[in-house]
């Protein structure tokens, strides 16, 4: 079994400003010290999506961490992305009680981890990728590393560290789809929202490109020979964008158009690409079917119209066991005495979108709350909230371990 040592440096070696916050004093295993200085570690590896070397390296120490404690880790690769890690506390298991995700890859550019390093204000932590999502990710760890032994006996456990989370990636959807088919429930270690927010929906989001095909011609001499295709794509946008109204919380927003080879010729090619997002499955199969039929029809004579959407979607939908498992949360909250959730409907996607689609009944935002996630100057997690969070984490895994006695 491999073992990674972890070395905690004493208060005497923090810079100054690095004052442990006195609302972290603990009377259990958490250790604030420890938790920052691995996060230190985390957050000063530049790891944004695509870049290996850097996501490769935060896999290995994920993996490290949980083969330390005794857990089965597996390690896929997935192509363009990085190794993704799988841990469960035991081997060979068909099916989990409870997911925990979490991703260690970042938008931030290469060169942001030593531009913009980890560094305290108060309770603030700052840093390129501390928020998004470096501290929950240690927290999932802390979470993990020291559970009671009948939680550890009843449940099922798998923990998902993606190294593709902020691209969306075909690879990283599959085997988050593989895994999410085998959970009931599934917990997502996205950033946590200011004021205490926890994230009971998210839109699912999928991309929508329109190409069109015209006829060139010369557009001084024979322009009444060529068929536009620009033109076609002008009179589309507006007719598909007003599918949207037929969809409470549906949007359809023409984000990228591209056309045409030279001024002086009748433009023989276009492609309009939507965002778009929606809170149901059924919405977003509904909206297809139409946009599909829409451009059936055409929306010029002799230009046509070929819809190409990105791989399906799925939303995080609001449910009845959405509900459920909401009620363990809070309940878990209300034992240890913390303030409740504030439970919000969001429109971003993350990957609890795709253990939804997979089955199984998924809560996020669930991690250490931060903010200005995609400005590496600004970005923040506050510290104060990690104890409680990983606390509350471990709270959830009690209560669900007495629901299946």
């Amino acid at each position: 079994m491999l073992r990674r040592k972890f070395i905690v440096k004493t208060a005497a070696s923090l810079p100054i400003f690095m004052s442990i916050p006195s609302v972290m004093a603990s009377s259990t295993d958490f250790d604030l010290k420890t938790y920052m200085e691995e996060l230190r570690e985390l957050v000063s590896i530049d790891s944004k999506s695509h870049y290996e070397e850097g996501v490769n390296r935060i896999a290995k120490i994920m993996a490290d961490r949980f083969k330390s404690i005794g857990w089965t880790v597996k390690v896929r690769y997935l192509k363009g992305l990085g190794d993704m890690v799988i841990a469960t506390n035991k081997p060979n298991l068909k099916s989990y009680d409870v997911i925990f995700s979490a991703h260690y890859d970042t938008v931030q550019s290469v060169g942001n981890a030593a531009k913009y390093p980890f560094r305290l204000k108060g309770n603030i932590a700052y840093g390129a990728g501390v928020a998004d999502d470096k501290s929950s990710l240690n927290a999932v760890w802390w979470i993990c590393k020291n559970l009671p032994a009948d939680v550890n006996k009843k449940l099922n456990i798998a923990v998902l560290l993606n190294p593709g989370e902020e691209t969306g990636s075909p690879e990283a959807k599959t085997v988050l789809m593989e895994e999410g088919a085998k959970a009931k429930y599934a917990l997502v270690y996205e950033p946590g929202r200011p004021g205490n927010g926890c994230v009971r929906s998210r839109k699912g989001a999928m991309y929508l490109a329109v190409h069109f095909k015209g006829l060139a011609a010369h557009a001084g001499n024979n322009p009444k020979e060529g068929r536009n295709a620009i033109e076609a794509m002008a009179l589309a946008i507006p007719k598909i964008k007003a599918v949207e109204d037929k969809y409470p919380d549906v949007t359809l927003n023409a984000d990228i158009v591209k056309g045409g080879t030279t001024s002086n010729t009748i433009a023989e090619d276009a492609m309009v690409g939507f965002d778009f997002r929606f809170f149901n499955d059924k919405s977003r199969d509904a909206v297809l079917k139409d946009v599909e039929e829409l451009c059936n029809k055409g929306f010029a004579p002799g230009v046509t119209a070929t819809l190409k959407p990105s791989n399906k979607g799925s939303a995080l939908a609001r449910t009845e066991k959405t509900d459920a498992l909401i009620a363990i949360v809070d309940r878990a909250a209300k034992e240890l005495g913390q303030t409740q959730m504030k439970w919000l409907d969001v429109g971003g996607a993350s990957d609890g979108n795709d253990l939804s689609g997979a089955g199984a009944t998924v809560v996020c935002g669930m991690g250490v709350v931060g903010g200005d996630l995609h400005h590496p100057e600004k970005e923040w997690s506050d510290m104060s909230t990690v104890k409680p969070r990983v606390e509350l984490g471990r709270k959830i895994l009690e209560l669900m371990a007495k629901e299946k006695s």
